[in-house]
């Protein structure tokens, strides 16, 4: 389940997805330029948690 999880995040229309929908319910507009940089900004934020969660073991094999 982990890996098909893993997977479906990698997809950048997973991301543009969730934003558009997110946005639709919020009200705003995004423009397509943004839209296409959403997907590198969760990846890179997900990046970002992974390091933060594992601290000192990030990068270690099996970490």
């Amino acid at each position: 389940m982990e890996s098909w999880i893993r997977l479906q995040i990698s997809q950048p229309s997973t991301w543009r997805g969730l934003f558009m929908i997110l946005t639709a319910g919020f009200g705003i507009s995004i423009s397509p330029e943004l839209q296409d940089a959403l997907p590198n900004l969760a990846i890179a934020a997900l990046g970002l948690w992974e390091a933060l969660r594992k601290g000192g073991r990030f990068g270690e094999p099996g970490a």
